[in-house]
């Protein structure tokens, strides 16, 4: 088992480089990529004192190299601009007492594919979230979407800490663009406050990076926050507005949304009549989003209402919730931990979901239709069902399955090996096996701290008496 859990950690042991002799404090925060986009990127990190720091970003396919400075300060926020759409970039951050780096890719330009990932409520979930960030890692994807509750309170700077450094072989190297759940308490100053720091998104929302939305390719991105109001508030006049506007542009083929909180639930929570009542769902619906992508109650669950197709994706941790009544309106419902992916070529949506040992949990392929005279729409080509879950486990992560029209022939996805070709479900794939062994691995590292700490505490006991 131990070289699993070396395994684990290989990624934070080959990008951090510690000086000698002794130890030296850890960062608060280690260097994490937001707001890219196909000219620029920003880098974030925090240092324990205040203090001037060094960044160096270099392109891997040119000569080009800029320097950068930061501080003297704790919280650190460095952008670059005139970047190459679509290019990677390696980066090197230098504090006083740690050297840290890592590569990043920008936002192409035009019509390109694009491939983002899907997940929500890590919040306590201490033992899962950094397993399924390794397994997200390991996919060929452009950004992060977080659904929301990331911790279990976000006044709390250490939970924060605690998140990002789960998150971070993730955020090293993709962008994640968040999702203001409940647990994250925004309506506190101080969480707001702190909320802010830790992630760089546009601005250009009724509440500034809370409500927010960006371009990414051919497809347009909307944030919303569930613990506001939707009812005459200036969230839904926005929304609104921005839907017509990105509906008339011919350049945005595809419109997604995230909220922390479903319209439509069949778990715990159950829906969000708010959204029902405000008249958002019509619109998302009248203005022909593909995909909204919430979640709360802690299982995965993908429905379709009036051809409005939602997906709850909570499966990053918190504990798993059952599914308190099945709606009529749900295709496919599971409790399990789980992540999404989603790829996008041209008129084409697929999104897929896995779970952490490898093993498909959903797929569904749309694509975007015009009719004459009317709004547009995305029509289902191939979708999954309950009957189907059987042969869906023998598709692993960053496969295009059979039948994702245009998206077989992608070279940015990593080669299929034999096992995933073979046709034989009985073999489980390479990333399966990985899969599973990182959860073992996440496991097992959580029993060796429980029984430590169990350890220390009977130390203590024995001594009082």
């Amino acid at each position: 088992m131990f070289p699993w859990i070396l395994l684990l950690a290989l990624p934070d042991l080959l990008a951090v480089q510690a000086p000698a002799p002794g130890p030296a404090p850890e960062l608060p925060r280690r260097p994490y990529v937001q707001h890219v986009t196909p000219e620029g990127l920003s880098l974030l990190w925090e240092t324990p004192v205040k203090e001037t720091c060094q960044v160096t970003l270099r392109s891997l396919t040119t000569s080009d190299t800029w320097e950068n400075t930061s501080g003297p300060a704790e919280h650190h926020e460095v952008r670059f601009e005139g970047l190459v759409p679509g290019a990677r970039y390696g980066y090197t951050v230098r504090t006083t007492n740690w050297t840290l780096g890592g590569e990043v890719r920008t936002a192409p330009a035009g019509n390109a594919p694009f491939t983002f990932l899907v997940y929500g409520d890590t919040r306590n979930g201490h033992a899962v979230h950094p397993v399924i960030t390794q397994v997200m890692a390991l996919e060929d994807a452009d950004f992060v979407i977080h659904t929301g509750d990331f911790v279990s309170d976000g006044v709390r700077r250490e939970v924060w800490g605690l998140f990002l450094r789960q998150a971070w072989p993730l955020m090293r190297k993709l962008p994640l663009y968040p999702t203001v759940g409940n647990h994250e308490n925004t309506w506190d100053a101080d969480a707001l406050d702190l909320y802010r720091r830790i992630f760089a998104v546009p601005a250009d929302g009724p509440r500034p990076e809370e409500i927010y939305a960006f371009t990414w390719g051919n497809s347009r991105f909307f944030f919303l926050d569930s613990n506001r109001p939707f009812v005459g508030a200036p969230q839904a006049a926005w929304l609104r507005a921005q839907l017509r506007e990105a509906a008339a542009d011919p350049r945005i083929r595809h419109v997604f949304v995230s909220v922390h909180q479903s319209a439509y639930s069949s778990g715990p929570h159950g829906p969000n009549l708010e959204l029902q009542a405000a008249g958002v769902v019509d619109d998302l619906r009248r203005h022909g989003v593909a995909l909204t992508f919430s979640a709360h109650d802690h299982l995965y669950e993908r429905g379709r209402v009036d051809g409005l197709n939602y997906v709850i994706t909570a499966g990053g941790g918190a504990p798993i919730y059952f599914v308190k009544k099945s709606q009529p309106h749900a295709i496919l419902i599971e409790s399990v931990n789980h992540y999404c992916r989603v790829d996008v070529a041209g008129e084409l949506v697929t999104l897929s979901a896995f779970r952490l040992d490898g093993s498909r949990l959903d797929h569904l392929v749309l694509e975007r239709a015009d009719p004459a005279g009317r709004n547009p729409v995305h029509q289902v080509l191939s979708e999954q069902h309950p009957a189907d879950q059987g042969s869906a486990k023998t598709a692993p992560p960053g496969r295009f399955p059979a039948g994702d029209r245009g998206l077989a022939d992608d070279s940015r996805r990593r080669p299929p090996d034999d096992d995933a070709l073979s046709g034989d479900p009985g073999r489980p794939s390479g990333l399966a096996w990985l899969g599973g062994a990182l959860v073992l691995a996440g496991l097992t590292v959580a029993g060796l701290l429980l029984w430590r700490r169990r350890r220390k505490r009977d130390g203590r006991s024995s001594r009082e008496h």
